[in-house]
């Protein structure tokens, strides 16, 4: 009985190392079909030509979700479809800043940010609000009420352990606080405009908020610390309509498990000031060629592989909210083992991962496997911070776990996040074919293992939510679930 119970084990480790080779054969080939045909930055650099920027609900947006349904149908994948979705589309019309001093008024260059009001006109005392956290407001009382709040985006001489929020959340709380307007002041050099929503939930907030540079935002500082009394004026008109726009979705059917989801996504809109190509052409056109290089393959992943664009990510992740919400009513959320999101990703390093026991420790051992094919490009390394404001939030609030590549554009490309400058010239071609090479291989790693760790219980993702210091962002922005 013994003997026969030993040679059925190895047998069974046996055909395991089989397994193994022949995995890391194909995840070799994979990985040389992805260097070699790459099309993802072609793809980009033809859609920055040609279409532009990516705003929802405008004609190029419409023309962007066109080409990524062709794209997708043009390298083969079997299912491609659309999910439809509403939302409020907001666009910029025209926004005029000046300042007043009792003497004289001087114009300064301003863009209004997104979900603002369709018409104001906005004359009040400006006063400086810091970085606009908790603290700041809590510091000036009753001195906001009225008045045209000067604010940073970032965190400027911050006490050591501040944690920043998003402009939306400083938003809401400077409207919590009464304020007539909001100037938010980019900490870019260069004169560098920056835009983006002002609302949390995509709704148009009462009153109007603009983005000033930098160095216009140091001089009125300056200006207030020696006691002028300025005042600012903020006109704004824009346009907000209710529009269909369509989450673009491929798959390719597993072929062990194809009952099982591995979603990987990533948001295909981008803001109008300039054509979006690193944010988030980098990461949607990625995911473009990733399918395209996983489908030309003659072997197929074991589990099934979902390819998602979001829509309405930068309106406040309006394609992803409503998909999941679609998913939890349908039962679908249940099939979907992790999401994995390409969101202003290259070149990726490792993995992250937001989830329960056992996810850290499984990431950490596919990311040192990759590491075996390419210990040069890729460092293997792995992590477990938890964020927000980007297209995994609905699926980790909805207890999936979450993953995201690790990587650092560097601070040429982060500063031109959201502004003018975020064009074509920006984006490294190699980051592009690294992205779909490493999370190609972390994808058919996934779908290979005998079994993935689970989803949140609702108790674990509460602690993990606290312990990240996301509990007061959560409730700022009204999606706190308990």
């Amino acid at each position: 009985m013994l003997r026969a119970l030993t040679a059925i084990l190895a047998g069974i480790c046996q055909q395991l190392a089989v397994d193994v080779h022949a995995q890391d054969a194909d995840l070799r080939y994979f990985d040389r079909g992805a260097q070699e045909d790459a099309m993802g930055y072609r793809w980009l650099a033809w859609s920055s030509a040609h279409i532009g920027h990516r705003l929802t609900g405008s004609e190029q947006g419409r023309l962007a979700e066109q080409a990524a349904d062709s794209l997708f149908r043009s390298s083969g994948l079997p299912k491609v479809y659309t999910f439809p979705f509403e939302a409020q589309a907001w666009s910029r019309g025209q926004v005029k800043l000046t300042i007043g001093d009792g003497a004289g008024y001087t114009h300064l260059q301003a863009v209004a940010l997104a979900n603002t009001p369709l018409e104001a006109n906005v004359e009040a005392p400006l006063v400086d609000a810091g970085n606009g956290l908790p603290v700041d407001l809590k510091a000036l009382g009753d001195r906001l009420a009225g008045r045209v709040a000067l604010i940073n985006i970032g965190l400027v001489d911050a006490a050591e352990g501040a944690r920043n929020l998003h402009r939306s959340e400083k938003a809401a709380l400077a409207l919590d606080a009464g304020v007539a307007a909001i100037l938010f002041v980019n900490q870019v050099e260069g004169h560098v405009l920056l835009t983006g929503t002002a609302s949390i939930d995509g709704r148009l907030i009462p009153v109007p908020a603009a983005c000033v540079a930098t160095e216009d935002g140091t001089q009125l500082r300056e200006r207030l610390r020696k006691g002028e009394p300025l005042t600012a004026r903020l006109t704004m008109s824009n346009k907000s309509n209710m529009v269909q726009a369509n989450n673009v979705i491929a798959e390719i059917t597993g072929t062990r498990l194809p009952e099982e989801v591995i979603v990987v996504g990533g948001h295909l809109d981008s803001w109008d000031l300039a054509t979006g190509a690193t944010d988030n052409g980098l990461g949607s056109f990625s995911i473009l060629d990733l399918a395209r290089a996983m489908q030309a393959m003659p072997f197929r992943p074991e589990r099934t592989i979902r390819f998602v664009l979001f829509m309405g990510e930068e309106q406040g992740l309006l394609g992803s909210r409503a998909l999941v919400k679609h998913y939890q009513e349908t039962g679908e959320l249940g099939r979907i083992r992790c999401m994995i999101n390409l969101d202003m990703s290259g070149n990726p390093q490792g993995f992250g991962v937001g989830g329960p026991a056992g996810w850290a420790e499984l990431i950490a051992h596919l990311c040192s496997d990759i590491r075996t094919i390419d210990s040069t490009a890729f460092a293997g390394k792995s992590g477990q911070e938890v964020w927000l404001h980007s297209d995994h939030q609905p699926f980790l609030l909805a207890g999936v776990p979450v993953l995201y590549p690790l990587s650092d554009l560097g601070k040429h490309v982060y500063g031109c996040y959201h502004s003018s400058c975020d064009d074509i010239h920006l984006v490294d071609p190699q980051a592009m074919v690294n992205n779909v090479r490493f999370t190609g291989q972390l994808l058919y790693r996934l779908a290979a293992m005998p079994e993935l760790p689970g989803h949140f219980t609702e108790q674990d993702l509460r602690e993990r939510l606290i312990s990240a210091g996301l509990e007061g962002p959560l409730r700022i922005g009204g999606d706190w679930p308990w």
